[in-house]
């Protein structure tokens, strides 16, 4: 019987020994997982700061661009003598936003959306630029993190103005010929030989019919028949160092400078529809089947 009791005991102190180290373990395992936590939170904060510069002229760059698209444009009309084809003219081609900001910032937003600076733009002067080009408009706003609703929205906008005329502001790039006609560029192919187009017949508006006599019409044409075409699609991002660089001997990546953001741009004051057809199309991409030369659609609509 004591035998018995003698066994019991020990059995029991073994028992007690064991749950001691089970809650030993639980509290090893409870501490590793916290730890464990602790080291994944701190992976995400990194991923959350990484490219913090990059992020933040992003944010910046979008909001200045937002602000200034939400602007009604000036009236050009009063400004033409006999076309809305040289009203049109006289606008100005591109959209420029300016800030200053650091090259690191400019830097770590090319890391960051995987683009690449143009090498024959990196030299001026002896100042070290830097100039991210772009095909379209529509491409440098996904650049600053844009959804398609607001890329959309920047893309084409149409305002009314209190004299009661409708405007239309598209990031489209456009020329005009010699005999005062309105060319939109519409898609640049990438063998940058061909070039999508839409173009009238003539300018004639008729204002009774608030339309043009003529409806616009795609073509794509060799980039050679556009003499006033510039080389490149007037989209970029460009950064200039300021003047005073060399004399402040900041680190590289702290280097202060000018960056100017650049967009086609084309305000359009009559028959906007047409227009803004135009730019849904382009968006939405190429037409299929559309020929290598020749008139690929035809665009209709009135104001």
């Amino acid at each position: 019987m004591d035998r018995v009791n003698k066994e019991l005991q020990e059995l029991a102190a073994r028992s007690d020994a064991l749950e001691k180290n089970m809650a030993a373990c639980k509290e090893q395992l409870a501490a590793s997982r916290l730890s464990l936590n602790g080291i994944r939170a701190l992976q995400a904060v990194s991923q959350q700061e990484h490219y913090p510069l990059g992020r933040a002229l992003q944010r910046w760059l979008s909001c200045r661009l937002v602000e200034r698209l939400k602007m009604c444009p000036p009236s050009e009309l009063n400004k033409a003598w006999g076309s809305a084809s040289q009203a049109e003219s006289r606008t100005k081609v591109t959209l420029t936003i300016d800030m200053v900001t650091d090259k690191g910032a400019l830097d770590e937003l090319v890391q960051m959306q995987s683009l690449a600076y143009d090498v024959p733009s990196t030299s001026s002067r002896g100042k070290a630029l830097r100039t991210v080009q772009f095909d379209s408009a529509d491409l440098l706003l996904q650049a600053l993190g844009m959804a398609a609703p607001l890329r959309n929205w920047c893309l084409s906008r149409r305002f009314a103005r209190k004299d009661g005329s409708t405007p239309a502001r598209v990031l489209l790039e456009w020329l005009c010929d010699d005999q005062g006609g309105t060319w939109y560029v519409l898609r640049r192919h990438p063998t940058g030989e061909l070039v999508d187009v839409a173009v009238r017949e003539d300018e004639v508006f008729d204002p009774l019919c608030n339309a043009y006599a003529h409806p616009l019409v795609r073509k794509t044409i060799p980039v050679a028949s556009l003499l006033r075409l510039m080389p490149a699609c007037p989209a970029s991002l460009r950064w200039c160092p300021a003047g005073v660089t060399g004399i402040l001997a900041f680190d590289d990546r702290h280097t202060c400078g000018k960056l100017t953001l650049t967009l086609p741009c084309c305000v359009v004051e009559l028959a906007t529809n047409e227009v803004l057809g135009l730019v849904e199309a382009a968006v939405d991409g190429p037409v299929e089947g559309a020929p290598d030369s020749g008139v690929s659609g035809v665009v209709r609509g009135g104001q």
